[in-house]
């Protein structure tokens, strides 16, 4: 801090007395030096005065009248009877020059005389000069101050897309080295706290399914002697792989967003997909309403039938006897609309069923099944598509969950 403040005084203190020295020398050679018509003019008719004043009758040439025929301001005519040389103007602005002669009633006039305008614009000129000169050297000061905060969002940004193998190389020079070099080290603690936990979900993931498979075999050879008890096993050992998966899959989810392709395909025809596989496992009415035959869209196919495959089996879970599901496109956004006619949500607990392993006791008990990831999982998708979730009441008074996709569309 006391580094950065310093190096900024001593920037503004040297700019600051090189612009005003430069300005005054400026300045100075360009109005005092400039030639003055008036000032000329006021030279020679003071020598002229000189020369013609005691003369009894002055040159012919010269422009004689009384001094009666003009009227002076009381402070003018005290100036001529003094022997000064008195400036008047004219209607258009020109110069006059009077003197009176020796014997104090011919007046003698010379000009007119064009003036010498004020030298406004020069002068705004130098100092417009002088704060852009000012901007630029700050511009200098701040530019490797910018280029290393420049980096640093770089790095942030591609940490934050999954990006491990991104360094910096902070330089000793710099102002906020300190900032640089401690940020640098975070984010290699970052990349190998990530690397960490992908090594540990495969290893998770073999660990736990390779004992869960030797359980299954085993209970599938005692069920002749204990049908009952091994039938209860079976379930319950069959509920732990599904938490499992369900666990790894949100666990992959935290490191798969580098990993996207946006690719075009149909969307309607993915729903259509999902409504099959759905129809073969529910009794429930469904009801689809889309307008389009066909909508190409640029995204990730396979986690956007993550999306869909949760939340109909969500609705599935909760619904007495019908499932809603829409789409609408409008202004390159893709709506989509799942709702069912179960208990539904309250609205101030509908913020938190998107977070992992949030279950709502009342609405939602162990009995429907599910372990508080699937909404979770739909969360992430959609966020890393750069979209949005949130709850609404259906029109049976059960829950609706709508999804809005910022899609590109494929024509």
């Amino acid at each position: 801090m006391i580094r950065l403040l310093i190096s900024l005084y001593l920037v503004v203190f040297v700019s600051i007395i090189a612009i005003n020295q430069g300005s005054e020398l400026i300045w100075q050679h360009w109005v005092y030096q400039a030639p003055d018509d008036l000032r000329h003019a006021k030279q020679v008719a003071k020598s002229l005065q000189t020369s013609v004043i005691n003369t009894a009758t002055p040159d012919p040439s010269l422009n004689t009248l009384h001094v009666d025929e003009v009227a002076w301001l009381p402070e003018q005519r005290n100036q001529l009877l003094q022997g000064d040389i008195v400036t008047t103007y004219t209607e258009q602005n020109h110069a006059l020059l009077s003197f009176l002669m020796q014997d104090k009633q011919t007046l003698v006039q010379l000009g007119p005389f064009m003036p010498v305008e004020p030298v406004v614009l020069p002068k705004y000129l130098i100092k417009l000069s002088s704060f852009l000169l000012l901007a630029v050297l700050l511009m200098f000061w701040l530019r490797p101050l910018w280029r290393d905060l420049m980096q640093l969002k770089y790095v942030t940004s591609q940490l934050a897309k999954g990006q491990l193998d991104i360094s910096i190389a902070p330089s000793r020079f710099s102002a906020i080295a300190n900032l640089t070099s401690q940020f640098h080290t975070m984010a290699k603690k970052v990349a190998n706290l990530m690397s960490n936990q992908k090594h540990l979900v495969n290893a998770v993931s073999h660990e736990l399914r390779t004992p869960l498979a030797r359980l299954k075999f085993a209970l599938a050879l005692m069920h002749k002697d204990a049908p009952e008890q091994v039938t209860l096993m079976s379930e319950d050992v069959q509920e732990m792989e599904v938490l499992i998966d369900e666990m790894l899959s949100y666990a992959r989810l935290e490191m798969a967003q580098s990993e996207l392709q946006f690719k075009p395909f149909d969307f309607v025809e993915l729903l259509h997909e999902q409504l099959e596989k759905l129809n073969r496992v529910t009794s429930k009415h469904i009801v689809f309403d889309c307008e389009h035959e066909q909508l190409y869209i640029v995204a990730e196919r396979n986690y956007i039938a993550r999306v869909l495959q949760n939340l109909l089996q969500n609705a599935d879970k909760y619904a007495r006897e019908h499932i809603y599901l829409a789409m609408t496109f409008e202004q390159g956004q893709v709506n989509l609309f799942v709702g069912d006619d179960g208990i539904g949500i309250v609205p101030e607990a509908r913020d938190k069923v998107f977070e992992p392993f949030i279950r709502l006791e009342k609405s939602r008990n162990k009995t429907s099944g599910g372990f508080g990831l699937g909404l979770a999982i739909v969360k992430k998708i959609v966020t890393w598509h750069g979209g949005g979730c949130e709850i609404q009441t259906s029109q049976w008074g059960g829950a609706q969950f709508v999804v809005h996709l910022p899609a590109q569309v494929k024509t």
